[in-house]
């Protein structure tokens, strides 16, 4: 690529673009924009009209209108003294699924200044999409596929499988304190499941795409260990301890009647876990119930009552 020869004008009017182009964006968008002008300078100096023809004509969007704004720079049909168009009526979205969610969480990859503007473009979009009908998820992906260029394009992808029932936002704030080795990961796990009650697929991806962790080894961790749980867990929660002072004492076999009892019952009423030692060897064989210890009578007696 030859080398641009900048009037002073011109010159800053391109440094006010590439300051409005997110910092993540600036090395891989730079290029483009010298490609653009360099052929509509054709040899001559850039000035400040140049750059503003590259962004009125060459420019996609919404990004066109975005920085237009931000500059201050009029559309050519504004000049104009024609009638005015009339504006279509207003869109109002029905969302299903999470594409309202997905439609956010891409705006926030926007900075703060184009953002507006960048709304109502992404809006007129989806209308187009719609015909009518309901925003679905596969919209949200397509717009991101079709106009996001890279590397913004993969960050919102992966942030859109991170979305799911619950949220993850805590796992932030857990991988800050643990960090990102490796050897911290059943750390992670264990804060995670403590904090949303169990780990789904979307933490589990995020954990991956936050510490660089390959996926496969994350899900690998989470399913050798019985501590860990990827279903939610039910309205109530038993666990049952399988340590050796409850196994000897339970000569009734009440801790059986009792696994038996809450794996035949509905897992959204009912989900139980075997732990290795409560802690509680004197009131053995120990079951705690939604947090509260009890023996193993008085538990088969309080799980009837929880399934009744």
């Amino acid at each position: 690529m030859a080398a641009l020869n900048w009037s002073s004008d011109g010159k800053e009017m391109f440094d006010k673009i590439m300051a409005i182009v997110p910092e993540a964006m600036q090395e891989a968008v730079k290029p483009m924009l010298f490609g653009f002008i360099e052929k509509r300078a054709a040899g001559k100096t850039v000035t400040a009209e140049i750059v503003s023809a590259m962004v009125q004509n060459d420019l996609p969007e919404p990004q066109r209108s975005g920085i237009m704004q931000a500059l201050g720079m009029k559309k050519p049909e504004e000049h104009a003294a024609a009638e005015p168009a009339a504006s279509p009526p207003p869109f109002t979205p029905q969302w299903q699924g999470k594409s309202e969610r997905m439609f956010e969480q891409m705006l926030q990859e926007v900075p703060e200044a184009l953002r507006a503007v960048f709304r109502g473009k992404l809006m007129e979009i989806l209308r187009q999409k719609c015909k009518g009908g309901a925003v679905i998820e596969n919209y949200v992906t397509e717009i991101v596929q079709e106009i996001v260029p890279e590397p913004f394009k993969s960050k919102i992808l992966k942030k859109f499988s991170e979305i799911g029932e619950v949220d993850i936002s805590v796992i932030d704030s857990i991988i800050e304190r643990f960090g990102t080795s490796q050897e911290n990961l059943t750390y992670i796990l264990h804060e995670t499941q403590e904090s949303i009650g169990y780990l789904p697929p979307e933490a589990l991806r995020a954990i991956s795409n936050k510490t660089g962790i390959f996926l496969s080894t994350v899900y690998n961790v989470a399913t050798f260990y019985k501590a860990f749980r990827l279903e939610p867990p039910g309205e109530h929660h038993v666990k049952v301890c399988n340590g050796t002072a409850c196994h000897l004492k339970d000569r009734d076999g009440i801790v059986r009647e009792i696994e038996q009892m809450v794996t035949s019952a509905s897992s959204k009423k009912v989900s139980h876990e075997k732990t290795l030692c409560l802690g509680c060897c004197d009131c053995a064989p120990a079951v705690m119930i939604d947090g509260e210890i009890s023996t193993g009578v008085d538990a088969r007696k309080k799980i009837k009552q929880l399934l009744a």
